[in-house]
């Protein structure tokens, strides 16, 4: 063979071990994505520092609509949220809210 024609064959060849090895790699890597993804981050989750303003509930009612339960100091609010708007619906008295 000429070094011209050796130089078009230089190309990889893919063979089954290679495929192999790609696919072993994969299941290694998707194993590690899952294990973080079961052990690590629930231990990462960040949990409501504010002191003044906590979220009492949330409620999904559509895709990218919620409405949440806020309390403010002694007082309670719920607030409608959208991907574009944000609306207070009522402000709720916590006292007669439990008693019922």
């Amino acid at each position: 063979m000429t070094a011209e024609a050796l130089s078009f064959q230089s190309t990889p060849i893919v063979t089954f071990g290679y495929i192999m090895q790609v696919i072993v790699s994969l299941l290694v890597v998707l194993g590690f994505i899952w294990l973080a993804a079961k052990y690590l981050l629930p231990k990462l989750k960040v949990s409501d520092s504010g002191k003044l303003i906590k979220i009492l509930d949330r409620a999904y009612l559509e895709p990218q609509v919620t409405a949440y339960l806020l309390r403010v100091g002694g007082k309670a609010w719920l607030v409608g949220t959208s991907n574009k708007n944000i609306a207070l619906i009522d402000k709720i008295d916590l006292k007669e809210a439990v008693n019922e």
